[in-house]
């Protein structure tokens, strides 16, 4: 009876502990490396996020971390600039706001590009069947366009993953994008999985035909 009752309180804790975290990384320097894998299971490339600091407490956050690119060898991409990400958590929604991606670009100059559009809002509590409200970035870097627009977002529930890095268990998020860059034009499916603490942990992108892009999953932390 002693251990049923220990088993129990141990997982409500855990069920807390989780309800508690904000679907993003929210321990000053971590460090998350994910890898790129074409249709065919191809490592393409890697990329490295390290949250540089964290401003507030509890489920009010302004978290910012940087991007490194790297190469199927894992050697930084010295052409590819660290770019600086900042992300908020309010009342422990996630907010991605698509003006952040240009904090830091190159020289960390605001006029390094320009970017507009509407967030992507993380609900804390967000259950299997939810809606995900549509979501919008446009950017300007230099003489290069990029657009990207998210719709029929939803939250297809809860589910277990493994990776390299641990196993997840994760909320699992689609949703619909249109894409533009340079004049070609994509619609995807785009599968996200994201871990309490942590955040992505794993992204599948496939083509309107229900065809694999690419996918991409964390398979290191470190701090």
């Amino acid at each position: 009876m002693k251990k049923t009752a220990l088993l129990l309180i141990a997982v409500i804790t855990t069920i807390n502990l989780w309800a508690q975290q904000p679907l993003c990384p929210v321990k000053e320097g971590i460090t998350l490396a994910y890898v790129t894998k074409d249709s065919k299971g191809k490592v393409q490339g890697y990329s490295r996020q390290t949250v540089t600091s964290i401003e507030g407490s509890g489920n009010n956050l302004t978290v910012t971390y940087t991007s490194e690119a790297m190469d199927a060898k894992k050697k930084t991409l010295s052409k590819v600039p660290v770019i600086t990400y900042s992300i908020s958590v309010v009342n422990g929604d996630v907010v991605v706001d698509s003006k952040a991606l240009l904090n830091s670009v190159s020289t960390g100059s605001p006029s390094d590009g320009t970017a507009e559009g509407t967030p992507m809002v993380l609900p804390a509590n967000m259950k299997a069947g939810d809606t995900l409200s549509d979501c919008e970035v446009k950017m300007k870097i230099a003489f290069l366009n990029i657009s990207a627009a998210y719709s029929n977002g939803i939250c297809e529930g809860e589910e277990q993953i493994t990776t390299e890095a641990g196993s997840f268990l994760c909320k699992k998020t689609k949703y619909n994008c249109k894409s533009s860059a340079m004049g070609i034009k994509m619609d995807m499916i785009i599968h996200t999985w994201y871990a309490p603490g942590i955040g992505v942990v794993k992204t599948e992108v496939f083509n309107n035909k229900g065809k694999i892009n690419n996918l991409q999953e964390l398979v290191e932390i470190s701090s």
